[in-house]
C-alpha cells in the first residue's frame, strides 16, 4: 500500500486519550531521534507544529490578532524504510511588537513521513471580526489533515472593545492544546501559549506587544508486531 493511502487512515480524537496505555510510546518535546523497535512495521504518529505569535496592538485603534494554532496530524505510517527517524519539533512564533504582526510557528515532522505546518502569526485587526469594533481577531485553529478527524483546537476568542478607545487582543488559536489568551487592557499582557501545545499566542491590547505561540509536540506509538491495515 502506498504512503498516500496511509494518509487517509486518520484516528479520531478520542483515540488519543488511550495512547499512554500503549507500550513503547514516545513523546518528543524537543527535536531528537526515534529508533524503530525490533519487529515494528507501523506506527501511529501524532504531530503538532508550533503556533504563531500574536500581533502587537495598534494603540487605541485596534487590538492585536491572536496567532494561529499549528497544524496537527494523526497518521498511521509504514516505518520499515529506516531504522530511525529524525523528529523535528517546531518552535512557537514570537509575538509582535507595537503595530507589528506575530511571527509564524515552525513546522514539526517525523522524518519525511509526516510534516505539520506552523501556525500563522496574528495581524492587527482594524475591523470588527471576532469582537467589538477594533477588537483583535481570534487566531485560527490548527489545520487538520484530509478529514475532520485528527486533533485540533478551537478558534481563538475575538477581542472586545473596552470603552470607546481601548480594545482587547484576540485569543490564540488551539492545536494539540489550547492557545494563549488575548490582552485585556493596558495593564494586562497577552498570554503566551504553553510549551508543546502548538497553540497560538494571544494578541496585545492597545499598544501592548503580542505573546509567543507554543512549541509543537510529536507522539509516536509503535503498533503491535504483525499489524496490517484492514
Amino acid at each position: 500500500m502506498t504512503r498516500s493511502a496511509y494518509k487517509s487512515r486518520l484516528m479520531p480524537p478520542p483515540f488519543v486519550g488511550f495512547a499512554p496505555k500503549f507500550p513503547g510510546l514516545q513523546t518528543f518535546l524537543a527535536t531528537g531521534t526515534w529508533y524503530r523497535p525490533p519487529g515494528v512495521t507501523h506506527g501511529l504518529v501524532i504531530c503538532a507544529a508550533g503556533g504563531g505569535g500574536g500581533a502587537g496592538g495598534g494603540s487605541v485603534s485596534a487590538g492585536g490578532g491572536g496567532g494561529g494554532g499549528g497544524e496537527c496530524k494523526t497518521e498511521i505510517v509504514d516505518v520499515r524504510g529506516a531504522s530511525s527517524q529524525t523528529v523535528t519539533i517546531g518552535a512557537g512564533g514570537a509575538g509582535g511588537a507595537y503595530q507589528a504582526s506575530g511571527s509564524n510557528g515552525g513546522a514539526s515532522s517525523f522524518g519525511a513521513l509526516v510534516t505539520s505546518a506552523g501556525g500563522i502569526g496574528g495581524v492587527i485587526n482594524y475591523g470588527s471580526e471576532g469582537g467589538g469594533v477594533g477588537g483583535g481577531r481570534g487566531g485560527n485553529r490548527g489545520a487538520i489533515d484530509v478529514t475532520a478527524n485528527g486533533c485540533y483546537g478551537a478558534r481563538g476568542a475575538g477581542g472586545a472593545a473596552q470603552g470607546a478607545t481601548s480594545y482587547y487582543g484576540g485569543g490564540g488559536g488551539g492545536s494539540y492544546g489550547a492557545g494563549g489568551t488575548g490582552g485585556t487592557a493596558d495593564t494586562a499582557n497577552a498570554g503566551a501559549a504553553a510549551a508543546n501545545t502548538g497553540g497560538g499566542g494571544g494578541g496585545g491590547a492597545n499598544s501592548n506587544a503580542g505573546a509567543a505561540g507554543g512549541s509543537g509536540i510529536c507522539i509516536i506509538i509503535p503498533l503491535p508486531k504483525g499489524f496490517t491495515l484492514p
